[in-house]
């Protein structure tokens, strides 16, 4: 949580400036406004501190594209948010040398014009290295996802309902309980009773227990870079997904599924787990099954299960979790080499990590869609019940910026009022109470221009040997027991070797900050 109020706003000297501002749109705010300039939020930004902005967005699904035509044109908006560790070649010092973001040292320190900033970081170090580029420089105003039960919003759940039925009395720990509880759902008349909407939301789900992560990870005990795909525990892995397939326990079609098959699977019983998030999955499901009791049961219950283990007492170290600086996300603010008023730009973005700021960007305006109650922010029925009929989410982004991505710390208080049902805030502490796999994702390292470049050229051939290659296996049209050592040697003639090579370099550098 920012806690200083260092800089003065509104700020003096912004007169007669307006700041050009290019983002993407979020969805949730299309779906109310044509822009960010129509939003509660901007509105309250630009009162506050007394600086005038004007948001540009790319076309919606054109992101990537725009975005390199934006870079390479004449004259760059003042303030660019996007993603500066992996979505632009040679990572953020690169971008500092292309002439495309400036350094922000003297900006984010104790005296500087994100003063705000710099005290957050003071007081959050971990975040701070994550935040700097490898020479140890600031260079963004960071997304960053101020607390643990913002870092895994997506996991395993199940019906309860379609449990308590088939006499499984407890939530299932380990791999063996999994396999024990979809044989009772089977053995009741549920047709798939594991059901997932991806290949990517299988491993999410269920890879933790073999201690292994899809793609590049750090191996908890030597802190070593790993490609999950060539180690032993995915032959394990695939194995078991192989057994569970062959007994009826998961739904064969993982690699056709779409949304729509998901949900009709676990609405109407003929699938009782899956891999979602706690939102747009768990919660949408819930909201359904609610307005239709007749269609669906009065019964009809959802439940989260933590990621799975081999032996009960393991901790989770390989599921969910996702770093404080979300690099995952579009949306660090820079100051760009073309902004005329650099010391204006950077008052305007430091307001967001003030203690003032804070609120006001994450929940709007008190008295108006938020109140404090005991301490505490709570929306009010602006948001919670809309006059408009605006859904709570189109209300929640029309206000603050709590539930999309930005230039701010986005605060978890948001989320336990965002999740209406008890059952999705019970999620929220399954999937996180116990989570140390922090400690096995990437850190939101850097790949010099030299190293993206050779990556993506590696990669390119290995991620689709990769895929074609789990396809095989998981319709066990190949044998992957038969075929791993041939397997393994193809990955490493195609360079993987190398590409982990590269990641290591950079998470030591990483380390060195």
């Amino acid at each position: 949580m920012p806690r200083s109020n260092y800089v003065k706003y509104p700020v003096e000297g912004a007169e007669g400036i307006t700041l050009r501002y290019w983002m993407p749109l979020p969805s949730n705010v299309s779906k109310k406004s044509a822009t960010v300039n129509e939003t509660e939020w901007a509105r309250i930004w630009q009162e506050m501190t007394g600086i005038e902005v004007e948001f540009i967005h790319p076309t919606q699904g054109s992101e990537n594209e725009e975005f390199s035509v934006l870079i390479a044109g004449n004259l760059l908006p003042d303030i660019i948010e996007w993603e500066w560790t992996t979505s632009y070649p040679g990572g953020p010092a690169a971008a500092e040398e292309e002439g495309v973001l400036i350094n922000l040292d003297e900006y984010i320190s104790p005296y500087g014009a994100a003063a705000d900033l710099w005290q957050y970081l003071q007081d959050n170090p971990i975040v701070d290295r994550e935040v700097k580029n490898d020479e140890g420089h600031y260079y963004c105003f960071p997304f960053i996802r101020g607390h643990k039960y913002l870092q895994c919003t997506s996991g395993l759940f199940y019906r309860a309902d379609l449990f308590k039925k088939a006499g499984i009395t407890k939530t299932p720990v380990t791999i063996d309980d999994w396999t024990e509880a979809l044989t009772k759902l089977k053995e009741i008349g549920v047709q798939k009773p594991m059901v997932m909407q991806s290949m990517d939301n299988l491993q999410n789900g269920t890879m933790n227990a073999y201690l292994i992560r899809p793609g590049m990870y750090v191996d908890h005990e030597t802190g070593k870079v790993k490609y999950g795909f060539i180690e032993e525990g995915y032959k394990q892995w695939m194995l078991q997904m192989n057994e569970w397939v062959k007994a009826g326990l998961l739904d064969p079609d993982v690699l056709t599924c779409d949304r729509t098959t998901l949900e009709t699977y676990i609405m109407t019983g003929v699938g009782a787990v899956t891999y979602g998030a706690g939102g747009g999955y768990m919660g949408s499901f819930l909201t359904i099954a609610k307005a239709e009791p007749d269609k669906y049961g009065a019964d009809f219950d959802l439940r989260a299960a933590n990621f799975p283990v081999l032996k009960e007492g393991d901790p989770v170290l390989y599921g969910g979790a996702s770093y404080d600086y979300a690099t995952t996300s579009k949306a660090s603010a820079v100051i760009t080499s073309d902004c005329k008023y650099p010391e204006i730009a950077a008052k305007f973005l430091n307001f967001a990590y003030s203690e003032k700021g804070h609120y006001a960007i994450n929940f709007g305006e008190e008295g108006k869609s938020y109140n404090m109650v005991n301490g505490e922010p709570v929306y009010t029925d602006l948001i919670m019940k809309n006059p408009e009929g605006l859904t709570v989410a189109v209300a929640m982004a029309h206000w603050g910026r709590a539930n999309m991505s930005g230039a701010f710390v986005q605060d978890p208080r948001y989320i336990f009022q965002y999740y209406e049902t008890e059952q999705q805030k019970e999620a929220l502490h399954i999937w996180n109470d116990t989570n140390d796999s922090q400690k096995t994702l990437i850190p939101p390292v850097t790949l010099t221009q030299e190293e993206s470049k050779r990556f993506a050229a590696l990669n390119s051939q290995v991620d689709t040997y990769v895929k074609e290659q789990r396809a095989r296996f998981f319709t066990m049209e190949g044998n992957i027991e038969a075929e791993w050592d041939n397997y393994v040697k193809t990955l490493k003639d195609m360079g993987v070797d190398e590409m982990i090579a590269i990641y290591q370099a950079a998470l030591d550098r990483y380390n060195a900050r």
